[in-house]
Formats: C-alpha cells, structure tokens, sequence
C-alpha cells in the first residue's frame, strides 16, 4: 500500500479548530492538498509520506507557510478568518490598540463579559501548532533524501532552511505572546500530553541559530523561481517573495532584527548563541545584519513581504467587520491617527454610513471615522444601520484587498531609526530613517509626497480626546502629544516615542509585534481597557503576557512554565525581554512614565 501523506489522527487534528469555529462563518469543506488517502477502505498510515517523497514533502511545505500568521487557514488559501479571529482578533489585535472586539457571544465559548477576562474558551491565542506538522518533514528529512529505488540523493537542504524561516516566525511570536514555548517537542510533534517547555532567551537563541543556518543554505543553494513555485505555489497573489530566495534571505535578515530589538535590554547570562558563540547581542545582531550582502527588506525594495491578493480574495479583517460585524476600530488607533491629522484615517477606515445614536436613541454624531475603546462590557454589535457600535469604523471598501504582510519595509526603516538613535552603525542617522519609514509607508497607500512632507513638517500637535457618542461614559482624555517633525533638540525618550508611535502606524495591521514594540517601549500611549477583569493585570501598565490555560493534567507544565517565567502564570507577569515596564513609575493621575534608559 502506498503511504498516505498524512495520518487520520493529524488530519483530525489540523480540522478540529475550524469545526470549533463554525458559527462565524461557513465551515470549509476541502482537503488540504497534502491528505491523501489512498489506502484500502480508507485505511492510512501513521507515516507521511514527505520523509519519502520529495513531491510531498514539498505541498506540505507549502502547506505551512499560510500558518506562520493564519491569514488563511483553507486549502484554497482563500482568506477565511475563522483561525485568525480565534488566535490574533479576539486578542493580540486589541491589545496592541488596532482594534476591538465587539461581540459578547460565540458559540465556540461561553459570553464575553469584557476583553480582560481571563481565558474562558474564546481567547484562543498562538498554540496553533499544525505549522510544526506540516514542515517537520522539510526539516528533518529535505537535506539527506533518497531516492526510494535508485538510492540517489534527492536531497533539498533549501527546503530545511524554508522549514527553519517558517517555524521561526511562528515561534518567536509565541515566545513574544506567553513568554515560553514547548519548541523543541513542537518540532518533533512530540504527541504524549506533557511537553517540556523552555525559556524566551533559550527559544531566541536557537531561532537566531535556525535563521544563520538557513542564510548560509539558501545562499548556496539559490533556488529557481520554478523550485520556489514548487513550495509557494505558482499563484502569484500568494507568494510573500515573488519566488525570489533572495526575499527569503531578506525576511530571515529582518527577523533577525526584530527579536534582536526586542530583547535591547534583556541581558543574558551566557551572551552568545548558536554552535560558533555568536554574540547574543543587540547591537551586533542588527550591524551584522546591516553588512550582509542581501541584509534586510528595506524601503528600496519593490515591496513588502506580504500577500498581494490583488483584488482576489477579501481581506479576513474586512470580513470579520463588514461580514461578520465582530470587530470595529480601536478607539487608540482612531485617536493616534486624529492627533496627528494623518491621511491614513480616511484612507484606512470609512467614515460611518449611519448615524451614531446614544443609548437613549438620539443622534449624538453623523459623519466621521469612530472607533471603540478595547475593554468595554461587551455588546453583541450589529449591522451598521442596526444601532450601537454597528456604524464604527470597519476597514474601508478600499482596503477590502489589502496587503496581508508578514514583514513591512517600514518596519525595518523604524527599528533601524531606533537603532541609530542608541548608535548602533546602520549606515545612516535616526532622523533619516525615521522619515524613510514615514515615506514609504504612506507612499504604499497612495499618499501624495505633498502630503507626505506636509505631515513629517507637523509641530504643536495637541492632545485629541476621545468621544464614544454611543456610551459617552466611556470617554477619555487623550495621551499622545508628541509631534511628527524631528527636532534635535529633543531628549532620546522623545525621539523614541515618535520613532515607535509611527511604527505603530506604519506596521498596521501587524497586532503581534505592535504589541510586542508597546509592551517593551512604553509607546504608543495607548488608552487603558475600561474595564479590567484580569486577575494580575494593573489596568495602566496593561496585560504584559497571554496565559496558558489550566487544566486538569497540566499541572507539571504550568508549574515548569511559572519557573521559567520567574513570577505568577497570570498575564501581568512580564516576558523575558520586557524588563524596563518593571520598574515604571506613575504621574500624580496614575499613568504611567515610560523609561527606556536611553539618556
């Protein structure tokens, strides 16, 4: 019998979520490519067949990569959002300040009081782990394959250093999000219920090492863009790189820098990683990556790494909003983007079709774009004409098709401002780069470079309040003053705050490492949950981690975990490279005063 090349139990488990998630949508009916039963009366093999045939190995490859953020989850790799929703909307999109959820009932968990209730079956989170299934064999088998008759090597190291990139995005987010993560018995789909996790520096480590390797492999090995088709699939909506190994050097490179400067000032107790003791370090991380040939995606490129579906299939957020009405504009995005009149707002978000009515039923406010504060006793929003929150703010008709990225040149433009800003050498100062990221992102949506300059030329911007017309209880005064323009004479916490408050706009809708860059900076100023139902959580400082659910049988796990982490399994306890907010001070109105020790 010929092996199949996934087993029923696998199957059943990569198909379990999206039955799980019904109700918001229809349920997706076909197989993913790779599920081949070819046995007698349906009968399967444990084994896939990827270790054995390169062809398989190859369409689970490709099977993984939608999974690295789970913009699509179907085989098609049509954009449905039921995974989305579930991992990153109901959560790491509102805490990072892009948007709200505004749903108090699903029928996949019990009511939603507010968004800061601890985990009750809703808040899904990263622990999607059909990523690590379907390229495990890419990461075991692809460099040493054989071929099954003749004995020859059919080997494709560049598939294990895809495999690397892929579960390295992934995984660092993770770590990111809960601050450990079982990777070792991931990538081995360890299948026994008790999983060994390990530290966020352990993870960082030996991701970084993963992303070396796989530098140094796809540069030997140069892949074709008809080999790159093979793993990607010759749809070009649906290839990040355009099929070029170069781009996946460079999104390798970029992540480099990211975790790089996410752990700016986290110090280890052995500063070194990988087989060659590289230095576990900042600063050399991101100038090593700076003198590399190939280096980063930067604004010079022709693009993000993203998906383009180019008018092809609807962007999830789109549809989880205009479709599903379960998420509105953050009232901090809304907020941020007035403060700084940015042409963005409008270009994002259409202004509300109907008129917003108070609780009482009378017309409070028409025409504008509104969002809705994170934390609120939630409500079952309806369609915009139904009253409520239904006319918010939803992603315009414009941005139906958006770009689903995966990493933004902005992105690099404003960690590399950062970066020459503590004087790292990037080969350029933090001013240029902070305009540079600026740039190229609203030349990305269509502003004019009128425009563009007219924005980064914009001083005494003040504060803007923030107004809910529909329950005007929830208003709140605004927290950003800082301005566009650049002005040398302002202090180095200053300049950061304006480098990662437009790197909060630039990277949206990009929750994961919005959230990650907030909870480490102190920037933006976002605006607190109204109501906080978390147990750990201070309201100002905000929820610094997710938490793992307890259960009956993972008692040893959870307590190997709260070890790790060196405090409380709660989402106030701080991931291993969020070390400054430790120690954050309060004003005389108890918000908080970032420190970033850079003066």
């Amino acid at each position: 019998m010929k092996k199949s090349i996934i087993s029923i139990a696998l199957a059943g488990l990569m198909l379990a979520p999206a039955v799980a998630l019904t109700s918001c949508g229809d349920q997706f009916q076909e197989e993913y490519p790779w599920i081949k039963n070819e046995g007698a009366e349906g009968s399967i093999s444990e084994e896939s067949q990827g270790r054995y045939d390169m062809d398989a190995l190859e369409l689970e490859l490709r099977g993984a990569i939608p999974f690295m953020v789970n913009y699509s989850h179907e085989p098609t790799g049509s954009w449905a959002p039921h995974k989305y929703q579930y991992y990153r909307a109901n959560t790491i999109d509102n805490y990072c300040g892009y948007w709200t959820t505004t749903k108090a009932n699903f029928a996949f968990g019990p009511a939603l009081p507010t968004l800061y209730t601890d985990d009750n079956g809703y808040l899904g989170g990263l622990l999607d782990t059909q990523i690590y299934q379907y390229s495990k064999d890419a990461l075991l088998y692809a460099a040493s394959m054989t071929d099954t008759i003749t004995g020859e090597s059919v080997a494709r190291p560049e598939w294990r250093a895809l495999a690397l990139i892929i579960q390295g995005y992934f995984t660092h987010e993770v770590v990111d999000a809960y601050g450990v993560a079982p990777f070792t018995d991931w990538r081995n789909t360890k299948r026994d219920n008790h999983l060994t996790y390990e530290g966020g520096a352990a993870v960082y480590k030996q991701i970084l090492t993963d992303l070396d390797e796989a530098i140094v492999i796809l540069k030997d090995r140069q892949p074709s863009a008809a080999d790159l088709q093979r793993v990607e699939g010759p749809d070009a909506n649906k290839t990040m790189t355009d099929w070029q190994w170069q781009k996946w050097v460079k999104l390798a490179n970029s992540l480099k820098m990211r975790m790089a400067m996410n752990m700016v000032d986290y110090q280890d107790e052995d500063p070194t990683y990988g087989p060659d003791a590289k230095p576990f370090s900042t600063r050399e991380i991101i100038e090593e990556v700076m003198t590399d040939p190939i280096g980063p995606i930067m604004d010079t490129d022709d693009r993000d790494i993203a998906y383009v579906s180019n008018g092809t299939w609807t962007c999830c957020l789109y549809f989880m909003g205009q479709s599903w009405n379960d998420i509105r504009l953050n009232a901090s995005m809304e907020n941020i983007l007035k403060h700084f009149r940015n042409p963005l707002l409008y270009i994002w978000f259409d202004k509300n079709a109907y008129d917003i009515k108070n609780a009482s039923g009378v017309i409070a406010k028409t025409r504008d774009v509104y969002g809705v504060r994170a934390g609120l006793m939630m409500e079952d929003t309806g369609a915009p004409d139904k009253g409520g929150y239904g006319p918010f703010a939803i992603l315009s008709t414009n941005m139906q098709y958006m770009d689903q990225a995966f990493f933004k040149r902005a992105e690099t433009m404003f960690i590399l401002a950062e970066a020459a800003l503590r004087g790292y050498n990037v080969g350029g100062s933090a001013e240029d780069f902070y305009k540079r990221g600026i740039r190229v992102c609203m030349r990305q949506y269509g502003v004019s470079d009128a425009e563009i300059e007219a924005y980064l030329n914009q001083t005494n911007l003040p504060a803007v309040n923030y107004i809910d017309y529909y329950q005007r209880a929830n208003d709140i005064e605004g927290r950003v003053t800082c301005d566009v323009k650049w002005n040398d004479a302002d202090s180095k916490e200053l300049k950061l705050e304006k480098i990662i408050t437009q790197k909060w706009i630039a990277n949206f809708p990009m929750g994961a490492e919005a959230w990650t860059t907030y909870r480490r900076t102190g920037y933006p100023r976002l605006f607190p949950v109204r109501f906080n139902n978390m147990q750990g959580v201070d309201t100002e400082l905000q929820i610094r981690r997710m938490t793992f659910t307890e259960t009956g049988n993972n008692g040893p796990e959870i307590q190997g975990i709260t070890e790790l982490l060196g405090g409380s399994q709660t989402a106030g306890t701080q991931v291993f490279w969020d070390i400054n907010s430790r120690s954050w001070s309060k004003d005389e109105n108890g918000l908080i005063i970032p420190d970033n020790h850079l003066n």
